[in-house]
């Protein structure tokens, strides 16, 4: 194969990026991973952390499919810390705050060592594609519609040609920043590092829709400037747990680490909300200078005190950036007010009075390509090849970056591989739900993942993750047997406790609600269990119920979405389809009610009014069920058919 010629190519480095090359570099697939600077690779543009409400599902499940944040997390985590723990375990969200520095060197060790992954410093400026009109067809990344395109590589600006037939677009905030502090405006995807100019001329050319988002930053100040006397300490779990279900288990990946450091907290004044208020007029968000969309659920502190008015202070958490470093990042003081009104808010905030700032927060918009354009391999509907993920598919946080480009890059090298895609579905995972909601619903605003989302959440667990999913990948194959025989193993040893336990514990734990502790101490031979084990069996044990009740919907869910739809449907004339949705049956011709509602431009009332005429016709068909006097009475997608 020529000096630039690939498998697959994946545009940007950052959390989805190297995900993505990762799982097409695993699946045998000689990548490319194109950035515009080496040295910033794996680089934790925010906070650094991982994890967190939702957040700690996903990561636990980008690991037990294969993927590098769970390891890194563990190898580079400076605390760690387990969210919900006085909730149910559905809720239960681990969270580590890592060196910022330390992570971002074990990803580029990571890709460097890889014997399919090619490191490439330039910045893409063109997706080249073939073929104009007509229709593409197949699966695999086949366009199914519009321009009948086909990626053929890449463009750099520097005049170099990488050729692949797969192509992964992971540029996060890169596509046109544009960075925001008050009045004044400069071109970046983040501060110090350039924007990508000419990749969204490339992206609309191709006739792709753009639309914008924005993100922002808090400041970071020196931890000697802190009145750490001021503040409240929150330590780590002792003792902590790893992310990745492979720490500890091999002798390459020790845990638990040497040492954890403590983050704090402090609360913001009504001093320093007053300041704010202000400068309303010199703050981008409200005088006209932003008007993307910014995410709803991590807003700037400029948000929080307009939203909410009556609330007199929001707290604030001081959080090390690392061990060899005194940086500390403001977590919730995400802002981009001039620079003389973030020094003003931070005077008035009693242990902040004398921060030190070493660098102010700002915002940035950047482009998007609307998320409804790819399908469930995020893999673009119009051109057949490209596969896009990350925060350019409309998504915040590092975690909802890694688990699309997973799915983006696996798919593009399992495509060119001519085999099964891996597709997640909302009762599989997080993931699932991720995916699903952006290629279906669109937000209108950077997605963040909750575990509100998650229809299915007492099942979608971090405990179970690898029992979950790591099957699915070892079929893919993105996973090694080490991993398919840990995920076993453990299988095996909670059945056998279950199957231990006798049934007046049982019931006991289901019924009382006995805790962890109470059980292990009823039942020794939890207890010799690892701790692992014990506490997965005892979850199964409390929810088994509820859980088989779980079961049994996912499987009504799914049996309702395998429906095979009638090949003679007219639906040109089928009464009480949106315009829209008729639209886009007709040309995507949907061969499953599940398939159906998964198209862009179909609403649930649509899905809705083809079942009942489906139903109708069912009934129709059998006039023998009418005549028993025992009609049947048409279900709608939200019902039983039972």
């Amino acid at each position: 194969m020529p000096a630039n010629a690939y498998d697959v190519i994946v545009i940007g480095a950052g959390h989805a990026g190297i995900e993505a090359a990762s799982a097409a570099a695993r699946l045998g697939c000689r990548t490319a991973i194109v950035t515009g600077n080496l040295d910033t690779i794996g680089k934790m543009s925010c906070n650094p952390s991982i994890g967190g409400m939702a957040k700690g599902q996903l990561a636990r499940e980008v690991d037990a499919l294969g993927g590098l944040m769970g390891l890194a997390t563990d190898a580079t985590g400076i605390q760690f810390r387990t969210l919900a723990l006085g909730k149910g375990p559905a809720l239960w969200s681990p969270r580590a705050q890592c060196d910022k520095a330390a992570y971002a060197a074990w990803m580029r060790q990571a890709l460097e060592n890889h014997e399919n992954i090619y490191l490439v410093q330039g910045e893409a400026w063109e997706i080249r594609t073939t073929g104009v009109g007509g229709q593409g067809s197949g699966a695999g990344g086949e366009a199914d519609s519009g321009t009948g395109r086909s990626v053929t590589g890449v463009a750099l600006r520097d005049g170099r040609i990488l050729t692949a037939p797969r192509v992964v677009l992971t540029t996060g905030t890169f596509l046109r920043g544009l960075m925001h502090q008050g009045e004044t405006r400069s071109g970046g995807g983040r501060m110090g590092d350039p924007a990508a100019e000419g990749l969204s001329a490339s992206l609309a050319a191709l006739g792709l829709r753009l639309i914008r988002h924005k993100t922002g930053t808090p400041c970071r100040i020196h931890a000697d400037s802190i009145r750490w006397d001021l503040t409240v300490e929150q330590p780590g779990d002792d003792p902590p747990r790893p992310f990745s279900f492979l720490s500890g288990a091999v002798s390459t990946a020790p845990w638990p680490p040497a040492g954890q450091l403590s983050c704090w907290t402090c609360d913001t004044t009504p001093e320093a909300h007053a300041h704010i208020r202000a400068n309303l007029h010199r703050a981008p968000m409200y005088n006209g200078q932003i008007a993307s969309a910014g995410p709803r659920y991590c807003p700037s502190i400029e948000d929080k005190v307009v939203r909410f008015a009556a609330k007199d202070h929001h707290h604030l958490f001081l959080e090390p950036e690392g061990r060899t470093t005194k940086e500390i990042y403001v977590n919730g003081l995400s802002t981009s007010l001039p620079l003389d009104v973030q020094d003003a808010v931070l005077a008035a905030i009693p242990a902040l009075a004398g921060a030190h700032v070493l660098r102010y927060g700002y915002a940035v918009e950047y482009d998007v390509v609307a998320a409804d354009q790819m399908d469930h391999r995020l893999a673009c509907r119009s051109i057949a090849g490209l596969h896009v993920a990350g925060q350019i598919n409309g998504t915040s946080g590092y975690e909802e970056a890694a688990a699309q480009g997973l799915i983006a890059g696996a798919n593009a090298a399992l495509s060119l591989l001519g085999r099964d895609p891996l597709e997640l579905s909302r009762a599989d995972a997080y993931i699932g739900v991720l995916v699903d909601d952006l290629v279906t619903r669109q937000p209108d605003e950077p997605y963040r993942m909750f575990t509100s989302r998650a229809e299915h959440r007492l099942h979608l667990r971090t405990d179970n993750a690898d029992r979950r999913l790591t099957p699915l990948a070892a079929r893919a194959g993105l996973v090694d047997a080490l991993r398919v025989r840990l995920a076993d193993e453990q299988s095996t040893a909670i059945a056998a406790v279950l199957a231990a336990t006798p049934d007046d514990l049982a019931g006991r734990v289901a019924g009382e609600g006995l805790d962890f502790a109470t059980t292990t101490a009823l039942l020794p031979h939890l207890s010799r269990a690892s701790a692992v084990t014990a506490e997965s069996a005892w979850i199964e044990l409390r929810y088994r119920g509820y859980l088989e009740r779980q079961r049994t919907q996912i499987e009504k869910v799914q049996h309702f979405r395998d429906l095979a739809l009638p090949g003679d449907l007219d639906l040109v004339n089928l009464a009480g389809l949106s315009h829209e949705g008729r639209a886009t049956m007709i040309r995507r011709q949907p061969r499953t009610v599940g398939e159906l509602g998964t198209m862009p431009g179909v609403s649930q009332t649509d899905v809705e009014t083809l079942w009942a005429h489906m139903q109708a016709r069912r009934k129709r068909a059998r006039p023998e069920v009418r005549r028993s006097g025992s009609p049947e009475v048409p279900c709608t997608p939200n019902q039983s058919e039972d």
